[in-house]
C-alpha cells in the first residue's frame, strides 16, 4: 500500500472510531411499535384456558368466593402507594426487567409518587458517576442495562431534591478480588448496600428481578440474613412485570379479564393472600414467581 493509502486508510479508521464513540455516547431511544394483541406468549395461554373451564365447572358460590378473593388481593397503585406511604418500610427492592417500558412506568407511577430517601442502583459508581452527569447536563435519554435512566433519575431528583443516589453494582476490584468464588457477586453487592443504607430512612433498590428473590444467595436474600429482626420486617421485595413480559402472568391476567375483574395497573401486595385454587391453577407463576416476592406489581400495556 502507497503511503497516501496508508494515510486514507489511518483516517477511515479514525472516523470509524470517532463515529462509534459518538453513537455509544448518543444513542438512540429504540423505537418499538407496540403490540397489543391481548396473547403474546401463546405457550402460557393453555393455563388460562384451563383455568377458564374449571373455573366455569365450579358453583356459584365458590365463583364468587374467588371473585370477591381476587378483587381484595388485587388492588390498585394508588391504594399500594398509599399503604406504602403509611408503613414503615425502610428497604423496598424492586425487581425489574431491564426494559424501556418497565423503566417508563417505575418512573410515571411509582417514583413520581413515593417518597424516597436513597436510590440504590445495579451500576458501579464509576458508571453511575457518568450517568448522572448526562442528566445535570440536560441529556433526555441514555440507557443503563440497556433501558433510558435518565426519567427515573430526573424525576427522583424532582420529587426529593436531597435524595442520596448511589451504585452498588460489584466494582472491578472486587471482582478481581473475588475471582473464583461462587455467589460472590451478590454477597458484594450486599456488602456495597450496607455501606450506603441509611437506618430510619427509605431506600430502595433498584435492580434485575432475581436479585430482588428471597432465594439463597441472592441479594434480598443477603441482606435478609445480616439484618437484625426488626429491620428485616421491614424489608419488602417487589417484583416489577407488565403483563406480556411473562407468559404464566399474562396468562393470569387474560383469566382475571374474562371472569370480570376489571383491573388496569395492579398489585397483590401480600402473594400469600390470593384464593387458594389460583396457586394451583397458575403453578408456574406461583414458583416463579407468588413464592419469590412479598408484592408483584403488575402494569398493563
Amino acid at each position: 500500500m502507497t503511503t497516501d493509502g496508508s494515510s486514507r486508510y489511518g483516517t477511515l479508521i479514525i472516523i470509524c472510531e470517532i463515529s462509534r464513540g459518538f453513537q455509544e455516547e448518543y444513542p438512540r431511544r429504540p423505537d418499538k411499535p407496540q403490540n397489543t394483541e391481548r396473547v403474546q406468549r401463546l405457550v402460557h395461554h393453555v393455563d388460562a384456558v384451563n383455568a377458564l373451564q374449571q373455573f366455569s365447572r365450579l358453583p356459584k358460590s365458590e365463583k364468587a368466593a374467588i371473585k370477591e378473593s381476587l378483587e381484595s388481593s388485587l388492588i390498585t397503585m394508588e391504594q399500594w402507594l398509599k399503604h406504602l406511604g403509611q408503613s414503615n418500610f425502610q428497604t423496598i427492592c424492586m425487581g425489574e426487567l431491564h426494559d424501556e417500558s418497565t423503566r417508563d412506568f417505575l418512573a410515571e407511577e411509582f417514583f413520581e409518587k413515593v417518597s424516597a430517601d436513597v436510590l440504590l442502583l445495579e451500576a458501579t459508581p464509576k458508571k453511575l458517576k457518568r450517568s448522572i452527569k448526562r442528566m445535570e447536563a440536560g441529556r433526555d435519554y441514555f440507557p443503563l442495562l440497556d433501558a433510558d435512566i435518565m426519567n427515573i433519575l430526573r424525576t427522583v431528583k424532582k420529587r426529593n431534591p436531597n435524595i442520596m443516589i448511589w451504585g452498588i453494582e460489584v466494582t472491578e476490584a472486587q471482582e478481581k478480588k473475588q475471582r473464583g468464588q461462587s455467589n460472590s457477586r451478590d454477597q458484594s453487592i450486599a456488602r456495597n448496600f450496607w455501606d450506603r443504607f441509611q437506618p430510619g430512612k427509605r431506600n430502595i433498590i433498584l435492580f434485575g428481578a432475581l436479585h430482588c428473590t428471597n432465594e439463597s444467595n441472592w441479594l434480598f436474600n443477603n441482606l435478609c440474613h445480616r439484618a437484625s429482626f426488626p429491620l428485616k420486617e421491614r424489608m419488602l421485595n417487589v417484583r416489577v412485570l407488565g403483563e406480556h413480559q411473562n407468559g404464566p402472568l399474562e396468562a393470569f391476567v387474560y383469566f382475571v379479564d374474562e371472569i370480570g375483574i376489571e383491573k388496569k395497573h395492579f398489585v397483590v401486595s401480600n402473594t400469600h393472600s390470593l384464593h387458594p385454587r389460583i396457586y394451583k391453577w397458575f403453578q408456574l407463576l406461583n414458583r416463579q414467581t407468588l413464592e419469590k416476592y412479598r408484592s408483584l406489581v403488575v402494569f398493563r400495556m
